[in-house]
Formats: C-alpha cells, sequence, structure tokens
C-alpha cells in the first residue's frame, strides 16, 4: 500500500480535506466550516454568483434563492452580494420613520458687508 503524504488528498475542486477543507458552492471556493459559513449573507437581497444575478428570499434556514438569471458563462467570476439591505428601521410610512438628524455646517460661509457680488 502506497504511503500517502499528509495534505495530498485534494477533491475535485482542490480543497485539502486532511486541512478541514470543504467546497462551498454558494460561495465559489474552498473553506473551513468553523472559520465561515458557507451561506448567503444576511442583509444581502442580490447576490451575483460569478455568472447569473440571484434574488434572495428570506426562509427558514436563512436566504435561499429567490430567481437567477440564466446567463452562459465561459468562466466563474468571485461571487458577491451586488444589493444590501438598509441597516435600521425601513418602511414606507415616512411619518413612522424617525426623523433625520440635522447637519451641522462645520464651516458657514463669511458675510462680509465690503464685498461685493463678485461683478
Amino acid at each position: 500500500m502506497p504511503v500517502v503524504a499528509p495534505g495530498s488528498d485534494w477533491d475535485i475542486h482542490k480543497c485539502v480535506a486532511s486541512a478541514g477543507y470543504v467546497w462551498c458552492e454558494i460561495l465559489n471556493k474552498c473553506l473551513r466550516t468553523w472559520e465561515q459559513s458557507c451561506q448567503y449573507p444576511d442583509n444581502c437581497l442580490t447576490w451575483y454568483d460569478g455568472c447569473n444575478t440571484c434574488s434572495l428570499v428570506e426562509g427558514e434556514q436563512g436566504m435561499t434563492l429567490g430567481g437567477c438569471t440564466e446567463m452562459l458563462c465561459f468562466q466563474q467570476a468571485m461571487p458577491y452580494c451586488m444589493v444590501q439591505a438598509p441597516e435600521g428601521e425601513v418602511g414606507i410610512e415616512p411619518w413612522l420613520m424617525k426623523p433625520p438628524q440635522p447637519v451641522i455646517d462645520p464651516m458657514p460661509p463669511v458675510i462680509n458687508p465690503f464685498l461685493g457680488d463678485g461683478h
């Protein structure tokens, strides 16, 4: 029986199982599940899977795919979240939302009565 060197057990995605790496189809990379979870971000509304644009909906097990474009891609790019949900209170009733905080200009304009309007 041949001797197998540690770290030489690559799978078809080149993930080394003896080092704890598994293939994550969602993120399109090898990862350790105790370091990073293999799921869609909770605040993501539109996901780019490296080829197609997909909508995400919240389900019982977290975010799941709602619908995707069906593009034919010859090369797979890195997946990422295209549109994130805004943080805080969001609603369509403006009277229920908190009013925005006023912006104070730290450098107010200096009004000099001795200067004209530039003409």
